[in-house]
């Protein structure tokens, strides 16, 4: 999934009136919503599995050593055919 990071940007109002609908539109992880109310932070509304994504990502981008071997592979430039990996990981006979 890739939320472009231009939301469309509700009052909490707004987005009180059309509930439902947002969360529906969100979960299908095509749509992010701003929602801003007076004398807050904006929050976002956005589904589990994008924000878990971000999480990862930040998780990975924080540990020295994955962006040291992710840094390594990109100069190996090493590949393997898809149906290869598959079978390496156990996953097709």
């Amino acid at each position: 999934m890739n939320i472009s990071s231009d939301y469309q940007t509700l009052t909490a109002s707004q987005a009180r009136a059309n509930l439902y609908n947002l969360i529906k539109s969100a979960s299908t992880g095509l749509k992010a919503y701003e929602i801003t109310l007076q004398g807050a932070n904006p929050v976002i509304l956005v589904n589990k599995a994008e924000l878990e994504a971000w999480q990862e990502t930040l998780d990975i981008l924080s540990n020295k050593g994955e962006i040291a071997s992710i840094r390594k592979a990109r100069k190996q430039k090493k590949a393997i055919p898809h149906q290869k990996m598959l079978k390496a990981v156990g996953l097709s006979g």
